[in-house]
Parts: structure tokens; C-alpha cells; sequence
């Protein structure tokens, strides 16, 4: 029993963490990264004020180039001036992407903390253990922000 136990402690360390990242725009938020087509691949939300595009950075880095756009209205722009936007990237850790986006079975719902948004991921691992998870995030227009969960 114990060597099954320690078997399956090591295996455990063996896989990538499950961790989501949002950070705010990088060199993944460039309007060539989004994914063609595009009609396929951006949905809008909140009355067409929040944008969710698949961005695909051409392969760089090549284990992790998939990676989630949001854009919406930031609501702290100072009364007179133009409304400006809020830009996140979602991926996974250390800034990396993730190996693949499911985008087309994204599933949304809103609730009273806002806009939650799934859609199943492709993690690399050590390119021969790679995995498949559930991704979840948060999106609360009202406040400006996008969280994992």
C-alpha cells in the first residue's frame, strides 16, 4: 500500500499544475493573433460590450501558443472622457498559453457574481503527458474584472 501510495505521489508531481493565469495584456493581444475565422472564433457578451476572442500566436512558444482575449468597457474613465477598454489575456502559468483552446464548446451562464465562462483546455506537459481540463473564468463587468476559479 505504501509504495502504491508514493507510486502515485510521484506521478501526481509528475503533472503540469493546474493553475489559470489572467494577466493583463501582452505580446499575445495583438489583432493578428486572433484566430481565423473569426466569426467562429470571438463571442460577445453583456449586449456586445464584452469581447472573448481565441488567440493563436503562430506556434510561439510552441508548446503554448492558444490563449483567451477579453475586452470591456473600463467604467473608471473619468466622467467626459472617452470610455477606454479593459484588455486581459487568459493562459496558462508563467505567462505561457495553453497547447490548445476548445473555443467552440465554450459554455457561459451569468449569475449574480456576473459572467462565468467554461471551455476545456489542452495542457502541455512534457510533451508525451499532456492533459485535458476545464477551464473556468469569472468576468464581472460591472466591477472590471476576470478571475480564474
Amino acid at each position: 500500500m505504501r509504495l502504491f501510495v508514493a507510486a502515485a505521489l510521484a506521478f501526481a508531481a509528475a503533472l503540469p499544475a493546474a493553475a489559470t493565469q489572467v494577466r493583463n495584456c501582452d505580446y499575445a493581444a495583438n489583432v493578428t493573433a486572433i484566430a481565423e475565422p473569426w466569426e467562429r472564433n470571438t463571442r460577445a457578451f453583456y449586449n456586445r460590450n464584452v469581447r472573448v476572442a481565441l488567440l493563436d500566436t503562430g506556434g510561439e512558444p510552441v508548446c503554448c501558443s492558444q490563449h483567451l482575449l477579453i475586452l470591456m468597457p473600463d467604467r473608471s474613465t473619468p466622467p467626459g472622457m472617452d470610455e477606454g477598454r479593459i484588455c486581459r489575456v487568459v493562459g496558462d502559468r508563467e505567462g505561457m498559453g495553453f497547447l490548445g483552446i476548445e473555443f467552440q464548446r465554450m459554455r457561459s451562464w451569468y449569475d449574480k457574481r456576473g459572467l462565468l465562462l467554461e471551455f476545456p483546455v489542452h495542457i502541455y506537459g512534457d510533451g508525451v503527458r499532456n492533459s485535458r481540463r476545464m477551464v473556468r473564468v469569472r468576468i464581472d463587468a460591472a466591477r472590471g474584472l476576470v478571475t480564474p476559479e
